[in-house]
């Protein structure tokens, strides 16, 4: 899913007008990317937020079980899942401004756009991971795949920071 592409084929009739006056074009895409970008990262952070969720009834079962191991080892992933939506919330924008230091480039933008989707998709899974989990084994049992899913975003995240940053450059913001 082309999130750009999907945002372009929604525009109404004075949208469309306006894209094509000069100069205006440049700051709609700018606009458009910005949106794109935030809406994204808002879709990711409910899928991971679904998950926290479900994790949290998890841990009150095991709260009343009185089952200490496994409620420890569930809050350690929920604080684990915490940092993930609070690095996916205040992430870099998938775009620079013009007095930014370091300029994401178009081609740079495109790889974003990958990661970002890489993102989406890795989100996508460790939800529905996690539902056919809990729908198995209530208990919450057998985190390891969902810690290996989350890593994979926590990863993405990375390299989507590297690229806008430009450390893969050899620059620094």
């Amino acid at each position: 899913m082309d999130i750009r592409k999907k945002a372009r084929e929604q525009l109404n009739g004075l949208e469309r007008v306006l894209h094509a006056i000069p100069g205006f074009r440049g700051y709609y895409e700018r606009e458009l990317r910005r949106d794109s970008d935030r809406l994204q990262r808002d879709f990711i952070v409910q899928q991971i937020a679904k998950v926290k969720s479900g994790m949290n009834k998890v841990i009150q079962v095991a709260g009343r079980r009185k089952d200490f191991d496994l409620l420890r080892e569930h809050d350690l992933f929920v604080r684990a899942l915490d940092r993930v939506i609070g690095a996916c919330r205040y992430a870099d924008q998938g775009y620079s401004g013009f007095f930014d230091l370091v300029k994401v480039r178009e081609d740079e933008l495109d790889r974003v756009y990958d990661l970002d989707a890489r993102i989406v998709e890795s989100a996508v899974a460790l939800r529905e991971d996690f539902q056919a989990r809990a729908a198995a084994a209530p208990d919450g049992t057998g985190l390891e795949p969902l810690r290996e899913g989350l890593e994979r975003i926590e990863g993405l995240f990375e390299q989507r920071t590297v690229l806008l940053k430009g450390y893969d450059k050899g620059e620094s913001a």
